[in-house]
């Protein structure tokens, strides 16, 4: 072999030689890469299984609340009380808020949310989770609530599901004359209501809407959630929360006809989160001439405020915060 020849083959020796040792580099990399990325794999796999659910959760519920001192629909300064109340809800420091409708009087304008709610219940938007109110009706297709809420306003029908802590919690459109199909039995929501439900395991499950099925305010009961209620019954639903009236009211475990029974639903209407409260024994309450009451466990006309519920895994606390007052009802029982 000559010389050219010679270092012709030296030359494709270490060619090669410097292929193999590239080879060998790659493979390494890429074991080192494989092993990183097992690690960071059993260390998320060994995190995620650490995360579990809160066993228990706090959260707060009003309805009807923001409203300008200087609308006279809405009473006066010494009559609205958002920020007041919601003070004592953000005091509380809850896991969720549960927003029973009817946020922002009388009109539900962008500058009311922006300059009125904002500032008061507005504090808690993060943890907001919306039932759509009457009020947010009369703009178009509620349009300034869902610019405001945003991806927290659900969609559009106003009708879903969400997990706080061990709790199924279902929010639903009580607006039966606007929500697509209404709420009678077989329409689209009452259809998904079954379905949701039954898909469920939790062993606690809430449900939240505006108008209440049961009332002795001055609206009264309001039938037409009757069929969405009855499902709740169905499916062993242990809360319902509601606002619209403006008090509290606290009943006992009810059937479909209004009737105290083991196993039924209590409901819970809180509209007292800053607009006016009104006493129905002075008020209008027509229904009273058409209608038998239905007799509750606790009411308070008097005073706004905010309902705490800590909802545990088999049980849940609640507790009324009347404003100026401290807790004026409270209690607990187990789920169904």
């Amino acid at each position: 072999m000559d010389d050219e020849s010679a270092r012709e083959s030296q030359s494709d020796r270490s060619v090669a030689g410097a292929g193999v040792q590239f080879l060998r580099g790659r493979r390494a990399i890429g074991s080192i890469l494989v092993g990183v990325a097992l690690v960071v794999g059993v260390l998320l796999l060994l995190r995620s299984c650490g995360e579990e659910q809160p066993q228990s959760v706090t959260i707060v519920a009003a309805g009807d609340m923001g409203c300008a001192p200087e609308d006279p629909a809405t009473g006066s300064a010494r009559e609205c009380k958002a920020q007041e109340v919601s003070d004592i809800a953000v005091g509380l420091k809850p896991y969720a808020f549960m927003g029973l409708g009817d946020y922002q009087y009388e009109i539900p304008t962008t500058e009311g949310y922006n300059y009125v709610y904002a500032p008061s219940w507005g504090r808690l938007r993060d943890i907001t989770y919306p039932a759509l109110g009457n009020q947010e009706y009369k703009v178009n297709e509620a349009n300034t609530f869902r610019t405001y809420f945003a991806e927290r306003a659900g969609p559009e029908q106003g009708y879903w599901s969400v997990e706080l802590g061990q709790w199924h919690v279902v929010v639903l459109n009580s607006n039966c004359t606007v929500v697509t199909g209404g709420c009678a039995s077989g329409s689209p929501q009452q259809k998904w209501l079954e379905s949701d439900l039954a898909n469920s395991t939790a062993r606690c499950k809430m449900a939240v809407w505006h108008h209440p099925r049961w009332s002795n305010g001055i609206a009264g009961s309001d039938a037409r959630t009757s069929a969405l209620y009855d499902t709740l019954l169905d499916n062993n639903v242990d809360v319902l929360l509601s606002g619209h009236e403006a008090d509290y009211e606290r009943f006992a475990p009810l059937d479909g006809s209004g009737q105290p029974i083991a196993g039924g639903v209590r409901q819970f209407v809180v509209g007292t989160g800053g607009q006016v409260t009104y006493d129905p024994e002075v008020g209008n309450a027509k229904w009273r001439a058409k209608a038998k009451p239905v007799p509750s466990e606790f009411m308070d006309t008097k005073h706004h405020g905010v309902l705490r519920l800590t909802l545990n895994p088999t049980s849940y606390d609640w507790s009324f915060f009347a404003l100026g007052k401290g807790v004026v009802d409270s209690g607990s029982a187990e789920c169904s």
